[in-house]
């Protein structure tokens, strides 16, 4: 039980700063202006980036992220995948944690916990 309490801090001190965390995806188009003496008017088209994030509902926003900008939008990207994959092996750490724990105190199995701990409800109404 302490190796995994130590695992979990470990893991927790891994967790970089949430100051520039974006949540979404880095998107490259090739568009055309519309200006008829640009070079995209012949084929040569300019590359757009956007930031494109799915809501709830599935309603799309996307941002556009001025090439200067791009670099420090990766790294609010990689950051927020960081804390999901960190967040994740914790929550694992914690399940294993409850597992130990249970097995301590004499834990029964799964569906025959919750019927216990109903009829131990019942009873002391």
């Amino acid at each position: 039980m302490n190796r995994l309490i130590e695992r979990r801090r470990r893991l927790l001190a891994q967790l970089p700063s949430l100051d520039e965390v974006l949540r979404g995806s880095l998107v490259e188009r090739s568009v055309r202006c519309g200006k008829a003496s640009c070079r995209c008017a012949n084929g040569e088209l300019h590359v757009a980036v956007y930031l494109s994030v799915t809501h709830r509902g599935g309603r799309t926003e996307q941002i556009s992220v001025p090439r200067e900008l791009v670099a420090s939008v990766r790294d609010g990207i990689a950051v927020y995948q960081q804390w999901w994959e960190i967040l994740e092996q914790v929550a694992t750490v914690n399940r294993d944690l409850l597992r130990h724990r249970r097995a301590q105190r004499g834990g029964v199995a799964d569906g025959a916990g919750r019927r216990t701990a109903r009829r131990r409800r019942r009873q002391s109404a």
